[in-house]
């Protein structure tokens, strides 16, 4: 099941959330990917909330984990699909201060190779 939530582009990460982040999935998340960012070239990170309806601080903790992660290499962190519920628990825990709000994966995807153009070599 861990593996269906990872999708890879090109150096960008998606991670299609489960319908709830809390401790014990936030940290599988972790894991996975800290190997995936130990063997892949991942620049930019895109959180997909489409079926997520529960996240609590553990989730909030991997973003920023991966927040510092993508920094690193000059990337950025990406929250799409957001529904009413988990747009009140972002806005309140100040994610968007770190991360870049969008409509969908394909509009994230598109600002990334849109910022990747304008990034100095």
């Amino acid at each position: 099941m861990m593996k269906d939530l990872f999708e890879l582009r090109d150096e960008i990460l998606i991670l299609h959330l489960p319908d709830e982040l809390d401790h014990h999935t936030a940290g599988e998340i972790r894991e996975s990917t800290d190997d995936l960012f130990a063997c892949k070239k991942i620049r930019d990170i895109i959180f997909d909330y489409s079926s997520t309806t529960f996240m609590d601080s553990s989730g909030i903790g991997l973003i920023m984990g991966r927040y510092r992660e993508v920094r690193y290499l000059k990337g950025n962190v990406y929250l799409v699909n957001i529904s009413g519920d988990m747009e009140r628990i972002l806005s309140i825990s100040g994610l968007y201060r770190v991360a870049i709000k969008l409509d969908t994966i394909d509009a994230a995807i598109k600002d990334v190779y849109n910022k990747r153009d304008k990034r100095p070599v």
